[in-house]
């Protein structure tokens, strides 16, 4: 069982799509409705593998049919995640090892299906010091039909094989994380093919000395406290202007129940398009008048965004049925075709949101 699965309860009625792992032994289950549910994973039976990937799959753009994949290195709780992002209209089966002496141990091999965000594996800083730099990652690159029509014509691509060295003292540097077009958080990102690009950069390689120290100094000589550091300053879009959030938690939740955008903590817009967020009640209204007054919104916050070029605003739309979504790709599609879209953030935001970069 692995995150985006869909799954149903062996003892209870209900189920929904794995969203998270968060004890040992336990599932996090996104129902329908948006709600997180612990369950034993014992008690849950897969179903589906794969399903909102697959959801992703079926959407073709022009730009997609150039390749676009990198490795993005994160920090996680307790060590270090690593994810590949795939931004094109490809599949790809993908194999990562990682080099001991003259003998490769393969730490995920696996298939990625096209704008999927997938992560390959965790590791914790124990890791940066096991005596391996060298990593060789090998893609191939394909396409497949769906339903009764299993093959579709496409340009054959070739394999893509990346061997280059991971010092471990890059993934200790805080400069190295940067804001990026494949995921909504920091990351340091290793390309390993972008056919929009000419010439794609080097790894960057910082000239190793005593791990041991390093790791010491980066995360046990740590001084100062989080109550020392600056907060940020939050923002809000309101009546058609913004204003700058008061500290006062109360007024501060005041005002943004009332905004349309709000920018949160990393600077990125957000702008939840629930009706329940957007409106008082919805009496007197049936399904499509709902439908038409969160796209205008959508439309008006977009209209926002797009006077500052390379904003990212995040469209919280939620799961269930996924008609919102669609609507939202539709309207991104046919009026924002020079805009670039992903799914946000899964762990800011579970499947429910689209993250869009002007």
């Amino acid at each position: 069982m692995r995150i985006g699965d869909k799954v149903r309860f062996l003892n209870q009625t209900g189920g929904g799509i794995v969203v998270g792992f968060n004890k040992k032994g336990w599932a996090t289950v996104q129902d329908e409705d948006g709600f997180e549910i612990p369950v034993p994973q014992s008690e849950c039976v897969v179903v589906e593998e794969n399903v909102v990937a697959k959801e992703n799959a079926s959407i073709q753009t022009r730009d997609g049919e150039k390749l676009n994949i990198a490795l993005i290195y994160t920090k996680a709780r307790e060590g270090y995640a690593c994810t590949l992002a795939n931004e094109c209209n490809y599949s790809a089966l993908v194999t990562y090892s990682k080099k001991y002496d003259s003998e490769y141990v393969t730490r995920f091999a696996g298939e990625i299906l096209p704008y999927q965000k997938l992560e390959l594996f965790k590791f914790d800083r124990n890791e940066l010091n096991d005596g391996s730099k060298r990593v060789l990652v090998r893609i191939v690159p394909f396409k497949r039909g769906s339903g009764f029509n299993t093959s579709v014509k496409h340009t054959l691509k070739p394999v893509i094989e990346k061997d280059f060295i991971l010092d471990p003292l890059n993934l200790l540097k805080d400069s190295l994380y940067k804001e990026n077009e494949y995921i909504s958080e920091k990351g340091y990102v290793i390309p390993m093919v972008n056919e929009n690009i000419k010439e794609l950069p080097l790894v960057e390689s910082i000239e190793s000395q005593d791990i041991k120290k390093v790791l010491k100094e980066k995360f046990e000589g740590e001084t100062k406290s989080a109550s020392q550091q600056t907060k940020p300053q939050h923002r809000a879009f309101i009546n058609g202007k913004w204003i700058d959030l008061p500290s006062n938690s109360n007024k501060r939740e005041s005002l943004q129940d009332k905004a349309l955008i709000t920018v949160n903590a990393q600077g990125i817009m957000e702008v939840d398009l629930h009706a329940s967020a957007l409106l008082e009640t919805t009496a007197g209204m049936d399904n499509t008048s709902i439908l038409k007054y969160q796209l205008d919104k959508f439309n008006e916050a977009m209209s926002s965004a797009l006077s500052k070029r390379g904003t990212r605003i995040v469209f919280i739309h939620g799961k269930g049925d996924g008609v919102l979504r669609k609507a939202i790709l539709t309207e991104l599609k046919n009026k924002y075709s020079g805009c670039k879209w992903q799914d946000a953030s899964f762990k800011e935001y579970g499947y429910g949101a689209t993250m869009v970069t002007t």
